[in-house]
């Protein structure tokens, strides 16, 4: 398979030209994005974890994911903040 490098892609091309029309930087968007997505897997990964922790103890799960999601909320907040 013959991959050309993103910068050279007409991906790239378009997505700069549509971040551009709405006044954002392509490369800081593209940047938050993939800060996202690693934050979104490392909370699945931590949820599956959780999951398991809790089936082994006496936790509930419904509590333990209240614990996550607090977590989560407190990340955001420090985020924001920042």
């Amino acid at each position: 398979m013959n991959e050309q490098p993103l910068a050279d892609s007409q991906l790239w091309k378009e997505f700069q030209a549509a971040a551009r029309r709405r006044r954002r930087n392509p490369t800081q968007l593209l940047t938050d994005y993939m800060r996202e997505c690693l934050e979104r897997w490392k909370d699945q990964k931590l949820d599956a974890e959780i999951s398991r922790q809790a089936q082994a103890s006496d936790y509930r799960e419904a509590d333990a994911m209240k614990i996550v999601h607090r977590h989560r909320h407190e990340k955001k907040r420090v985020r924001a903040s920042s």
